[in-house]
């Protein structure tokens, strides 16, 4: 039997969409998505997961238009673009990033990936930032290693966000974007199928990091130092939100 496939353009926008979401939300905890295998991990604050900035559609996807030549830098360690005159309806940044080496980078809002790569492998993720995050029309890539290499392609491009689906349960069903988190969130399963989790599993699969009331920030410390790289998994089901087609795995980091 043929074991069933994600296409590269599903995966990417997946990516692209675990780094949109990255930092949008301040919440207690971090976790690695673990999802269909990506070699890149996202670690952010929050529950938000998915899919799509224009690549494929999604119900509630970015789509983004440019509005400048794009500039491109292959860097070591911490590097800074020049991204020329911000034009005047420009709403973000695009950007592609390939990591040439394995290493954790930052972008200016806070958003981090993690890549782990074979020696012959790079890894490549897209982002739009937030207008709001760039500053004096310079986009900086931080490194947690002074040794990293990676490349960046970037561009001023006007962003906007379409709507959710709705299935005939009623739920809403896409992507999460800038106006919060459908009932079903896409993703990709563990064995490549695409598909959507709930909304509630998800953030019930940490241990309810997020609804827990810590006492102390030394309370904090100690339950994530007991939860951290728990693995836990939940159903992806179809846009139904019934049929039921894999598992998704949410790490605790």
């Amino acid at each position: 039997m043929t074991e069933p496939s994600m296409s590269e353009e599903f995966a990417e926008a997946l990516r692209s969409e675990l780094v949109q979401r990255a930092n949008s939300k301040s919440r207690r905890g971090r976790r690695a998505l673990l999802g269909g295998g990506f070699a890149v991990a996202i670690l952010f604050s929050g529950t938000a997961i998915a899919a799509a900035t224009g690549l494929i559609s999604l119900p509630g996807a970015t789509t983004t238009t440019p509005l400048s030549e794009t500039k491109t830098m292959t860097h070591q360690g911490t590097g800074t673009l020049d991204l020329g005159q911000r034009p005047v309806d420009a709403t973000g940044v695009a950007l592609s990033l390939t990591c040439l080496t394995s290493g954790s980078l930052t972008f200016d809002d806070g958003a981090s990936v993690a890549c782990t790569l074979p020696a012959d492998q790079d890894q490549h993720t897209t982002y739009v930032l937030p207008i709001t995050s760039v500053k004096n029309d310079f986009v900086t890539i931080a490194t947690r290693d002074d040794d990293m290499w990676w490349t960046l392609s970037a561009s001023w491009v006007s962003a906007e966000t379409g709507d959710w689906a709705l299935n005939i349960a009623g739920q809403t069903y896409g992507v999460v974007n800038s106006k919060g988190e459908p009932d079903l969130i896409a993703v990709v399963s563990m064995d490549g199928r695409p598909g959507y989790v709930s909304r509630t599993d998800l953030e019930g699969a940490n241990g309810t990091a997020e609804a827990r009331e810590f006492v102390s920030p030394e309370d904090a410390t100690d339950w994530q130092a007991v939860h951290v790289g728990t693995v836990r998994h939940i159903p992806v089901y179809e846009s139904d939100g019934v049929t039921r087609i894999g598992e998704f795995a949410v790490m605790i980091g």
